[in-house]
């Protein structure tokens, strides 16, 4: 009997454990989510995008004819 009862204890932890610990990471999921989003709302909305020379690419910013048009490369 106190085998069965051991074994029963030991049993609900483990599923109590578990059951907590992929409930921890729904919620770091979805804080990470909610971060990009806050992030990309304070995000400023103005192009870091430079226009540099006279040339036939039009740019960005202003639709004058440039030779170059710079924009920094982001990982998202």
């Amino acid at each position: 009997m106190k085998k069965y009862l051991k074994f029963g204890t030991l049993s609900f932890i483990v599923l109590v454990s578990i059951f907590f610990c992929r409930k921890a990471e729904h919620n770091k999921l979805q804080n990470v989510i909610l971060l990009n989003n806050v992030e990309a709302l304070a995000a400023d909305e103005s192009p870091m995008i430079r226009c540099i020379g006279f040339g036939s690419v039009d740019c960005p910013i202003n639709h004058v004819k440039v030779k170059y048009v710079f924009e920094p490369f982001i990982l998202d």
